[in-house]
């Protein structure tokens, strides 16, 4: 396979996509527009993500990661900073490679190509939907714990959920009786228990939301106004939600105006 054979673009990033249609994985420049820091109301999760990718670093214990909870509240863009920060700070640098959901069947060569070289990957999966009646959950859920390629010491899986269990596509008919149901529940809570580290995400309040929207402001240099605060909360109330992408996207308009 193409994708298997490029082994010297991992020095020259830390950042990767695999792109299927090519079969090759190819350097990505992430742009960093914010700091770790900059990610509020979060800090626990903050201190938790952080202490397993370092760890991971560092070839202490660590575990595959499973974020999940409400949207915009920074699962993805925290996971890319928090291994910006992690390579900012150690030598050992590690590479991280984001696959999309109908790539998952490329998994197994993925690892079995990445536990031969001196890196440490995170492979990551934003947003992660996967189908009981289908191969692709069992490959994954196998992969976590249970295949002999699950214990490769140099690859990590970190996902994203908007809900507290991986996301599965259910073919249940109306005559599907209760004890199908029940197994169906148990084998996808079995998917999110394989998962070392679950860290939860929370909707904010608006009295945390307008906080993110002035340490955003004052990140770019921009002093709100009383009307432009107004205007924050009733951009809120348009996107239906408090979270810091909301707040950042508000302020990426007062930027262009």
């Amino acid at each position: 396979m193409k994708f298997l054979k490029n082994k010297k673009i991992f020095k020259e990033n830390d950042f990767f996509l695999l792109l299927p249609n090519l079969m090759e994985i190819v350097s990505w420049k992430q742009e960093f527009k914010i700091n770790f820091e900059d990610i509020l109301f979060v800090e626990d999760q903050k201190k938790k993500l952080f202490e397993n990718i370092k760890q991971f670093s560092k070839n202490h214990q660590s575990h595959n990661c499973f974020l999940w909870g409400a949207r915009g509240m920074g699962k993805s863009s925290l996971i890319k900073y928090t291994v910006k920060k992690v390579n900012d700070e150690m030598s050992s640098k590690i590479k991280f490679v984001e696959i999309l959901n109908y790539s998952l069947k490329y998994l197994p060569e993925l690892i079995y190509f990445f536990k031969d070289l001196k890196y440490k990957f995170i492979i990551f999966i934003d947003d992660i939907t996967l189908d009981n009646s289908h191969n692709e959950f069992k490959l994954f859920k196998s992969i976590l714990d249970g295949s002999l390629i699950s214990g490769t010491q140099n690859v990590r899986f970190y996902v994203t959920s908007n809900l507290r269990h991986l996301s599965i596509k259910e073919h249940t008919g109306e005559n599907t009786d209760e004890i199908t149901k029940k197994e169906n529940y148990s084998n996808i809570v079995s998917l999110s228990d394989r998962f070392g580290v679950r860290l939860g995400f929370f909707e904010n309040n608006k009295e945390n939301y307008l906080k993110i929207v002035q340490h955003y402001a004052n990140v770019n240099g921009i002093s709100l106004k009383k009307d432009q605060i107004i205007r924050a909360s009733e951009w809120s109330l348009e996107k239906g939600n408090f979270s810091g992408r909301t707040a950042y996207q508000f302020i990426l308009t007062l930027k262009k105006n």
